[in-house]
């Protein structure tokens, strides 16, 4: 039913074309009637929100638009967009019917500054696609903004992959998309929990050895297209993806160990934007494995004595250790990227905190 639908009505050019026996209507539009159009365009397909002057292309169609609008035609590539259906009406305007997931698919920037900034002889080309299958919109919307890349880890919202960690992560601030405006990217998020692969035949964790792990830090860019494309189950770290997620920014923007770093090491490569960064990060976690443990359903849980606030503290405690095996590697002339990739810093890590926690937990013999 068209009232279940959302609506747009806008006056438009538009002529009705039967392609492969689908339905679109393609032809031109003002920036005028964008302006005066009811309701909002849905941009629900798009793998980008509108990011204003972010993107480069912004500032230069305000311009045009300020300086030669009737230009704009020429030099734009316009506005594609998915709806279930539509009406002609009486006074040569066209409503637009859209369910939920349709909308906009490529030109959101476009149909937003021609939204504000438009002129009525800024015209621009504007295409309306009915009947597109449903399976096929992730693969389509991806092709269309090939001019510029979309990247993974918007192909995997829209693909819905990232819902797990939603119900995981509800409150935190996290990119999922590339137009969206946090620090902690779903990347990220999605390579601390590959640290923790569970191998199905040994039960044991397949970074654990650190010629696995190192090669996992030299090609983690791989996670998030596995991850994606269903081929790699991260969803088994959802018992302690939390507290790992917790203990990641806590010391990463430590200001003691940052300092600590800032006098003892080469600043280039060991923080980055005022923070630690990842190449010294994912070694921390993966040195905590000696406090996790697979049970037979294969989701990784903390070892009884351990939470997530010990472990806060011991990594805190033994970090000045930690800057001092680094300190001594940088010593010998390596880079940031030779010693965390290919030197075997993780387990060196993972023995200072346990000869610390065991020194820790000692009880005087009187």
């Amino acid at each position: 039913m068209k009232e279940d639908l959302k609506s747009v009505t806008i006056d438009a050019d538009l002529k009705e074309y039967m392609i492969n026996n689908k339905k679109i209507l393609m032809g031109f539009v003002s920036g005028k009637a964008l302006r005066e159009k009811t309701n909002d365009i849905p941009n629900k397909p798009n793998t980008r929100d509108f990011m204003g002057n972010v993107n480069k292309y912004v500032p230069e169609m305000k311009k045009t638009l300020r300086n030669k609008p009737e230009l704009f035609l020429y030099m734009n590539n316009g506005i594609h967009i998915i709806a279930e259906s539509y009406i002609r009406n009486e006074d040569g305007t066209i409503t637009v019917f859209f369910k939920k997931g349709q909308g906009i698919f490529n030109g959101i920037h476009t149909e937003n500054v021609q939204e504000t900034d438009g002129k009525p002889n800024s015209y621009v080309i504007l295409v309306i696609y009915f009947d597109v299958p449903e399976e096929e919109i992730v693969d389509i919307i991806v092709a269309k903004n090939s001019s510029t890349p979309t990247k993974e880890i918007s192909r995997g919202e829209k693909l819905e992959r990232y819902e797990w960690v939603k119900k995981i992560l509800p409150d935190y601030p996290i990119k999922y998309k590339e137009s969206d405006k946090y620090d902690l990217e779903i990347a990220t998020i999605l390579h601390i929990a590959g640290i923790y692969q569970v191998n199905e035949r040994t039960h044991r964790f397949v970074n654990k050895d650190y010629r696995k792990f190192q090669s996992y830090l030299r090609n983690k860019g791989d996670v998030v297209k596995k991850h994606n494309d269903g081929k790699l189950n991260l969803e088994r770290i959802r018992y302690i993806l939390k507290d790992l997620i917790d203990l990641y920014l806590f010391i990463r923007s430590d200001e003691e160990c940052i300092v600590c770093i800032k006098r003892n090491l080469k600043k280039t490569g060991w923080i980055r934007k005022g923070v630690i960064t990842d190449s010294l990060m994912f070694n921390i976690l993966n040195a905590l494995n000696f406090a996790v443990y697979v049970p037979k359903t294969l989701y990784p849980c903390f070892k009884k004595n351990y939470d997530i606030e010990h472990l806060k503290d011991l990594t805190k405690r033994v970090f000045p250790q930690i800057v001092n095996q680094l300190k001594i590697y940088e010593d010998e002339g390596l880079k940031v990227s030779e010693i965390s990739r290919e030197k075997n810093i993780y387990q060196e890590i993972q023995n200072i905190m346990l000869t610390a926690d065991l020194e820790h937990n000692i009880i005087p013999v009187e």
